[in-house]
């Protein structure tokens, strides 16, 4: 392709390609190789490069955090070649590079690049070049492509060079502008605009560009008229006789599309080959890929060495313990009994010892450490139990105990229950239950202040403190606050164009849309852009007796039964009714009310409305804003989302505003949507109300409801009481409140 004759170091002869000054952010997504853009003021259409340097910039990563990158790369290579794949028929076939970059399915077959295939890349340097280098005169309507730069403005056939025919006498120089239309298809391929068209040549066994002449007086230049606003109705035409139009239609093929079907790329399938033209503002043109994880600290790795496949019976001990199935934890005196019993006394030996320094600890005063030294102990027991020098704590149900061990067949990833309920583990350990040190906590509760964000003083702060545990009761909230470095890792993997799907629908077919990754770099490896981050968070965990109710109020028609007395958390039950939305969501239909969704639902729809009530008062832009959601923990996390310097924003926020933040939500007009019953008769959501930037959501905007916070018609995947109304959370919480 044209912009591919750039040289991006100096070894290369020819113009080097500048460098982008943006965030890692940004570079990593809205300018990952592939995408289009325009400047400041709209002026000049580019497309972003990677890096071509022999040493490009690489990511600061342990191997930990590398193998959890690979692990879920993996998973997404498959869920995505198993959905796209999905389409075909006998009477269209899907090649599997057309669901996968070539890269990835040699030979026809599914093979993930090995890390020596790979670069973590920093996204610092991104480079771009002119595109479409495709050119249109204002007033005569003259057509002008070129391959390099270079040609554009100093060859022959150059713009500077070309007189204008409607101008007097053709003495003034035509008035060029970039054409801003590409054609783009869902294989991941563009072309810009050019007159010829894409055939499959049997005689020469590939693809070649049809004639670029007018077909009546052999003419090689062509005219286009863009006069009318619908793209699709722009025609080329001769220049020199304009009675002579190029096609009927302004059509282009897609060059690999056509050669992956040869022969069959015509009757039934040419449809199939068939580009758009869209404009390159369009999102259409480009939709990077990313994927997001919570970062596990050095000290529980042992938590991320149970997503493994080998330690599938250690992940079940641990959901087990988690979620407190099997009743009460063993006394020390029975562990010590087991340990001995079994032959393990150097392990008890290591228990006493542990007991002794917390001993010593609380008597000598030193209480700021002693939770850490507790929760070292705790390892130590759960590193028994998982390796079967304790029985577990208890016996899963099978139909957990089903999908723990089909899990990785099932769950994408991202939604999958079980690495959730890990990560919320890894997250609590390091933040959630971490003491305070020099008046600053890692995890500021809003009831339970910490000295650097509580008021200065008691009395004030005891009255904001009462006041904000009324308002969690109002809003169903068990636990509230700060975390001041929610650690997460971003990592970009690849792009897609005309869907940001595994299948489009065209044609009243269903079409596999190919995942491309980006073109390597200097090194001849792939780049895995990756950014690691540590922002401000608000963490949100909802009341599990008040969730219950209002499933209960709801009518949920799998409810499990559950009462708060038992030792088995709600997060338990609500596991034994998980099932999974498949990948991409291509499983989420209408259908029966079911809790695990609805459960989704509320914690998705919760976090949006936090997000939005974030926008309103801190200053941060809602896109600047990410979600995390931990379903069987009724948990849920809103952070800044970005790499620049943490300005304290979220902090600043609950010093400035406090409960006037929380009272807010509360207000009628912060469910409402300005689309009003337009709104409700879709689902209750819409980018009026709920709804934020895709970039920004966990879950494509899916599984979203006003309802299930306020109250109205069901959401649209709910057929059980479709056209009823449901009840919302807060108004089972605050029905008898004046």
């Amino acid at each position: 392709m044209a912009v591919r004759r750039f040289r991006t170091n100096e070894d290369e002869k020819g113009p080097a390609a500048p460098v982008m000054r943006r965030s890692k952010n940004q570079l990593a997504t809205a300018y990952a190789p592939g995408a289009f853009f325009t400047f400041e003021g709209g002026q000049g259409a580019c497309i972003s490069l990677p890096d071509n340097s022999s040493a490009p910039d690489t990511a600061v990563l342990t191997d930990s955090t590398k193998n959890q990158i690979l692990m879920r790369l993996q998973e997404i290579w498959q869920s995505w070649y198993e959905r796209a794949k999905s389409v075909s028929t006998p009477e269209r076939p899907v090649a599997p590079s057309q669901c996968l970059e070539e890269a990835l399915v040699p030979n026809g077959v599914l093979t993930p690049l090995s890390e020596d295939r790979i670069t973590f890349a920093n996204p610092l340097k991104m480079t771009y070049a002119p595109a479409p280098l495709t050119f249109v005169c204002n007033r005569c309507q003259a057509f002008r492509r070129y391959d390099t730069v270079k040609e554009a403005m100093h060859g022959p056939g150059s713009l500077a060079n070309a007189k204008c025919s409607a101008s007097f006498e053709g003495k003034e120089l035509c008035r060029w502008r970039q054409l801003d239309v590409i054609f783009v298809h869902w294989s991941g391929e563009w072309l810009p605009a050019r007159p010829g068209r894409f055939e499959w040549n049997a005689a020469i066994g590939r693809a070649t560009i049809g004639p670029e002449s007018c077909r009546l007086c052999g003419c090689e230049e062509f005219r286009l008229d863009t006069s009318s606003p619908r793209i699709g109705s722009w025609r080329f035409y001769c220049a020199r006789n304009p009675q002579h139009v190029a096609d009927a239609e302004w059509l282009q093929h897609d060059e690999f599309t056509t050669r992956i079907l040869k022969d069959q790329g015509g009757g039934a399938r040419l449809a199939e080959r068939r580009m758009e033209a869209i404009s390159y503002r369009a999102s259409a043109a480009f939709y990077a890929h990313s994927e997001q994880f919570i970062l596990f600290s050095s000290e529980d790795q042992e938590l991320l060495a149970l997503l493994e496949p080998a330690r599938r019976e250690a992940l079940a001990s641990f959901i087990a313990r988690n979620y407190r199935y099997g009743g009460p934890e063993l006394t020390p005196a029975e562990m010590r009994e087991k340990l001995l019993a079994a032959g393990h006394a150097s392990d008890w030996a290591s228990y006493e010892n542990f007991e002794k320094v917390i001993d010593g600890m609380k008597m000598s005063g030193m209480t700021e450490a002693l939770p850490l030294m507790q929760q070292e102990l705790a390892k130590l027991v759960t590193a028994w139990k998982e390796s079967g020098k304790l029985p577990p704590s208890g016996e899963l149900p099978p139909a957990v105990k089903d999908q723990l061990f089909l899990r990785s067949d099932i769950y994408p990833i991202r939604y999958d229950p079980f690495v959730l309920a890990v990560e919320h583990e890894a997250l609590s350990r390091s933040k959630l239950r971490t003491h305070e040190v020099a008046g600053r906590s890692a995890y500021v509760r809003f009831k339970h202040m910490d000295r650097d964000l509580a008021p200065k003083d008691q009395a004030a702060k005891d009255r904001q403190e009462a006041q904000t545990g009324v308002l969690m009761d109002r809003l169903g909230l068990a636990d509230l606050g700060l975390i001041r470095e929610f650690d997460l890792c971003r990592f970009t993997h690849g792009y897609t164009r005309v869907s940001a799907s595994p299948t489009v629908e065209k044609h009243k077919h269903e079409l596999p849309v190919r995942l491309r990754l980006f073109e390597p770099l200097g090194n001849k490896r792939r780049p895995i852009y990756v950014v690691t981050q540590g922002n401000e968070a608000i963490y949100a965990r909802l009341n599990p007796a008040a969730v219950y109710r209002w499933l209960e109020a709801v009518g949920v028609v799998d409810l499990p039964a559950w009462d708060p007395a038992e030792p088995v958390l709600l997060g338990g039950r609500i596991l034994e009714t998980a099932h999974s939305f498949g990948p991409f969501f291509s499983l989420l239909k209408a259908g029966d009310a079911s809790t695990y969704r609805y459960v989704y639902t509320l914690l998705h729809t919760y976090a949006h409305s936090l997000m939005k009530n974030i926008a309103e008062l801190s200053g941060l832009d809602l896109g600047s804003l990410g979600e995390y959601v931990f379903p069987t923990d009724l948990a849920f996390v809103v952070y800044r989302n970005g790499t620049t310097m943490d300005l304290g924003n979220l902090s600043a926020l609950w010093r400035n505003e406090e409960n006037r933040f929380l009272a807010r939500l509360l207000e009628p007009d912060a469910h409402r949507c300005n689309s009003g019953s337009l709104c409700d008769a879709g689902g209750g959501a819409c980018p009026d109300c709920v709804m934020i930037p895709e970039t920004s959501c966990l879950a494509q905007n899916r599984l979203l409801s006003r309802a299930i916070l306020s109250g109205g018609p069901a959401p649209r995947e709910d057929q059980t009481h479709a056209g009823r109304r449901i009840t919302g959370y807060l108004e089972t919480l605050n029905a008898a409140q004046p």
